[in-house]
């Protein structure tokens, strides 16, 4: 049970920013690596992660022997921004949010999900929302201005996500046919123009 907080709001695209409650927390976080591994936490959430493999995320394979040291201020530092009550553990830490969190990756990957469902089932205009949220999310840049193999990963999946959300787009305008003709063609261009050389699925 988390306490203190009703909801959270976290945005990993783009601008970072952090909203609990309506407050911005962001500035409270430790600097650059700190936020690496806020996010790596974030996107691990509901699952204790044990030291060794934050360390991997922080500093790579070539940590230095002091990142031992740095990690556990960092963490330390962490607590203090976020709450105690938030950030749970030593040997393993765990990051506790409120069930109604909102994580922009985590709306991206479910709107990519559900865009590709409904357009399966034929329901084109329930289909525009969750893709435009696929789309949209996922051509933000990721952790901007922030390095480190795990990030460079979901900057892959992101792109794919991006590229799904304008499969659906067009698919969506050319079921719904009429005036939505015209925005399927222009995401059509788009995509070949995002993918030139991938093989487009006719149904999303």
């Amino acid at each position: 049970m988390v306490s203190g907080w009703a909801n959270a709001r976290i945005q990993l695209c783009g601008r970072f920013a952090v909203d609990v409650d309506g407050s911005r927390v962001e500035d409270a976080l430790p600097g650059r690596r700190g936020r690496v591994l806020f996010g790596y936490l974030v996107l691990h959430r509901g699952r204790p992660v044990p030291r060794d493999e934050l360390l991997m995320a922080g500093w790579g394979q070539d940590a230095p022997t002091e990142a031992g040291s740095a990690l556990s201020v960092l963490l330390s530092k962490l607590r203090h921004g976020l709450g105690t009550d938030h950030l749970r553990g030593r040997a393993a830490v765990e990051l506790l949010l409120p069930p109604a969190t909102f994580v922009d990756v985590e709306a991206a990957l479910e709107g990519a999900h559900r865009a590709e469902s409904t357009i399966a089932e034929g329901r084109w205009a329930q289909a525009w929302g969750p893709a435009g949220i696929a789309y949209h999310v996922a051509t933000r840049p990721f952790l901007s201005g922030l390095e480190s193999p795990w990030i460079d990963e979901w900057r892959r999946r992101l792109e794919e996500v991006r590229r799904r959300g304008l499969e659906c787009f067009a698919a969506a305008g050319l079921g719904l046919g009429g005036p939505a003709l015209a925005q399927a063609e222009e995401r059509a261009k788009m995509l070949t123009e995002l993918a030139p050389y991938a093989r487009q699925r006719t149904a999303c």
